[in-house]
């Protein structure tokens, strides 16, 4: 039987690619495959949220030619250089990664990993990713399979309080921008900011249940999961959609702004804390209508079923080829 191994980094703190690595090997598994996380440090597991997964140190695994080896796309090109020989899957959570490490500028260099031989297929999670590596290598099989946000963990709540939330991890420089030019102007003084930083995910969770607004700085993202979480749990989102997120963006039911328009970001913000003290309610519905948009197209049980359909077809075609 194929075993499918799945490479992540050994990073103890909140990352959402990593959390999307260990479902996919939590559902295979669930389904009757055999599938493990990857780790380079033995006994390493990530904590921060809850998780039964099983997990190999990479000095413990010995692959099989019936194995398939899933890498992510950062370290793509150095990792396949490493394993020859083995049937690999590129799982491109970013696209705008792809040429992060082991590419230049010199036109005449135009040796890729995405065109060797071990390499059977690429996942992406948006259908703005699929676009993107579709352009770049037209012949090279690409299976969108959609993100899932958990309803158990990240569910509706209409108690909000006046709080305004946010992840400062990513364009640090554009959050400083946007909460200074709105303390100054005045329109925070009724508000409480609490920036999300090493947090688990149930205190995640819980911070984004009373948050009336959360801001989203990432950019550029594969397909932008915090505010997903955000909007699922009733959130009013303001910000980037980090190009991913723009097929959930919908102007309905949040707010989205182009990359580096910090004036229209603190302008959005001032207008939607206005309307927050004269017409509170028409909020509480807008989020209420993120959440159920959010819940009904990025359900676990979607996302389940595109992953086993994945890995059937994969390992249907394995058989045939050997036939």
């Amino acid at each position: 039987m194929s075993t499918i191994y799945y490479f992540c980094y050994d990073i103890d703190e909140p990352r959402g690619g990593i959390k999307v690595l260990y479902r996919h090997v939590d559902i295979l598994n669930k389904h009757g495959f055999s599938a493990y996380i990857i780790h380079q440090k033995p006994g390493f597991r990530c904590s921060w949220f809850e998780n039964c997964t099983p997990v190999i140190s990479a000095a413990d695994v010995s692959f099989s030619k019936e194995d398939c080896l899933v890498i992510p796309e950062e370290i793509f090109s150095e990792l396949n250089k490493l394993v020859k020989g083995v049937k690999k899957i590129v799982f491109n959570q970013n696209c705008y990664y792809t040429f992060l490490n082991g590419y230049s500028l010199n036109t005449e260099e135009t040796s890729t990993p995405y065109r060797d031989g071990d390499l059977i297929a690429a996942i992406v999670v948006s259908e703005d990713s699929k676009r993107y590596l579709s352009y770049v290598f037209p012949d090279l099989n690409i299976i969108r399979i959609r993100n899932s946000i958990d309803s158990n963990v990240f569910n509706y709540s209409e108690q909000k309080l006046p709080l305004i939330s946010f992840m400062p991890r990513k364009n640090i420089l554009d959050v400083m921008q946007v909460i200074n030019i709105l303390k100054f102007k005045g329109v925070l003084n009724d508000f409480r900011i609490l920036p999300i930083h090493n947090k688990n995910e149930t205190e995640v969770a819980q911070i984004l249940r009373e948050s009336l607004i959360f801001l989203s700085f990432g950019y550029p993202e594969g397909f932008s999961l915090p505010p997903a979480e955000a909007m699922a749990c009733g959130c009013l989102v303001i910000g980037y959609h980090g190009m991913g997120g723009k097929e959930f963006f919908q102007t309905d039911f949040s707010y989205p702004i182009a990359h580096g328009d910090i004036v229209s970001f603190a302008q959005t913000v001032e207008k939607v804390i206005e309307l927050y003290h004269h017409d509170k309610e028409i909020l509480i519905k807008k989020g209420k209508s993120a959440s159920e948009y959010i819940l009904a197209n990025y359900s676990i049980e979607r996302q389940e079923k595109e992953i086993v359909q994945l890995w059937s077809d994969i390992i249907k075609d394995s058989v045939c080829r050997k036939q």
